[in-house]
């Protein structure tokens, strides 16, 4: 006659209503959780109670919520444009450098149409300055557009994109007591770089 082992017929039944039990409770996350917040549906009203069906969002509103950028550029008409962002102005690269005496101020800008960008990098030896980038329209007296403004660097870094057609660049300040030098580099799409007259 054969013997039974109590100790394996209760381990089996263990794991059994561990398995019972497990599933029970993956069937009610799925039911609780996951629905309400992944296709947006809520049988037991539980969902919307912990907040989980504002997860839901269907793929229509998703793409519907990322409209393709629309560029306006002087000389064109309006474009929808997705991964090109087509310039008038062919790409190219300036550097300009300027001497300030303490006291001293100058500019340089550069003649830019609206849509038109740049990265640029200017850097200050002798001393940090205060400066102004800013933009001016054409024919628009001594109105401008100040861009970024700060006291006190010795240099400045990033990129720029024209909000309307005119110049566009940095009026530096020496307020320290000895003379600085000034060198600013740029590339990208701009017409001119130049030290106004």
């Amino acid at each position: 006659m054969t013997e039974t082992n109590p100790t394996l017929h209760a381990t089996t039944l263990q794991l059994l209503k561990a398995t019972a039990f497990a599933v029970v409770a993956a069937g009610g996350i799925l039911i609780a959780a996951v629905l309400p917040a992944e296709y947006g549906i809520d049988p037991t009203g539980l969902g919307k109670a912990m907040g989980l069906t504002a997860l839901h969002t269907p793929a229509a509103a998703e793409s519907a919520a990322v409209p393709a950028p629309a560029v306006v550029m002087s000389d064109a008409p309006a474009a929808v444009i997705e991964s090109v962002i087509q310039q008038p102005t062919p790409y190219q690269s300036g550097e300009m450098t300027l001497t300030l005496q303490a006291n001293e101020g100058a500019e340089i800008k550069a003649q830019m149409k609206a849509g038109e960008a740049f990265v640029f990098s200017w850097k200050s030896t002798g001393g940090p300055v205060n400066f102004d980038m800013h933009g001016e329209k054409p024919n628009d007296g001594d109105n401008f557009t100040t861009h970024w403004k700060d006291r006190a660097k010795s240099e400045g870094h990033g990129s720029f994109t024209a909000p309307f057609g005119g110049s566009h660049g940095w009026y530096w300040k020496n307020k320290g007591t000895e003379a600085v030098t000034i060198t600013v580099k740029v590339s990208g799409y701009f017409e001119k770089l130049y030290r106004p007259g």
